[in-house]
């Protein structure tokens, strides 16, 4: 073990690496999930896939290519004020930070908001700023992804609420994640475990957690692994939350 670790060769040499095969420590499959992936960056290697290209609804992973623009196209410190035109394209269940109209927040705030609290309003907030509407920042994003190589993606929205025509594959999603994490700032709020919004014009302070429970074992201990150094959740259960 310890002379595989000190020469990544054996890592390297199977960038081709892609089959469904066990990976719980026996001859059992991934069960609980529709498709896996696990990528080791550094040396650019697949090292295990389940049903990598088989199309799945992205849920709040979306937020991560959501950041990932805002970030690049906007500017942290400016300054945005909700607006209720762009809350009002929400479902109403959805999961939300609970912004309010004619509130003023920062950018860096609204992307805390989305990939700490997992804030849909937070997401539309900052797509209508940055780009102008969500239809055009949505068209940036599948730009975005095309130009990653993503050939399996289709996204709809900013947030990853639920459409029936919007989809996406792990590999797809790994090619993505790549990229960001590329960006400091980016890799700054992907880590957060908690972040408090400071007090608004219409709000106290927001004092937000993680819901990935790898990282934060506030409620759930079992999963927590101290080397998770970002994350984000994606629950799709049917049309709303996310």
């Amino acid at each position: 073990a310890a002379d595989a670790a000190e020469d990544n060769s054996y890592t390297a040499s199977c960038s081709t690496l892609d089959s469904q095969m066990p990976f719980l420590g026996n001859q059992q499959l991934v069960s609980n999930a529709k498709a896996a992936i696990l990528y080791e960056t550094n040396t650019d290697t697949l090292m295990y896939a389940s049903n990598p290209d088989e199309q799945v609804p992205p849920a709040s992973l979306l937020k991560i290519l959501t950041a990932l623009i805002a970030i690049e196209k906007g500017s942290m410190t400016d300054v945005v004020t909700v607006r209720a035109d762009v809350l009002g394209t929400l479902a109403p269940d959805a999961a939300v930070v609970e912004l309010v109209v004619d509130e003023v927040l920062t950018v860096d705030d609204l992307l805390y908001c989305m990939m700490v609290g997992s804030g849909n309003d937070a997401a539309v907030v900052l797509a209508d700023h940055v780009v102008g509407s969500q239809t055009a920042f949505v068209a940036e994003m599948n730009r975005y992804a095309q130009e990653l190589g993503c050939t399996g993606t289709n996204f709809t929205n900013v947030h990853g609420l639920h459409d029936e025509n919007q989809y996406t594959t792990a590999r797809d999603m790994a090619k993505i994640l790549a990229k960001a994490i590329q960006n400091a700032e980016f890799c700054e709020v992907f880590g957060a475990k908690y972040y408090s919004v400071p007090a608004t014009n219409k709000s106290e302070i927001r004092h937000l957690a993680t819901q990935n429970y790898l990282m934060n074992n506030d409620d759930v201990i079992i999963y927590h692994d101290s080397r998770v150094t970002g994350g984000r959740t994606a629950i799709n259960s049917d049309r709303t939350r996310s």
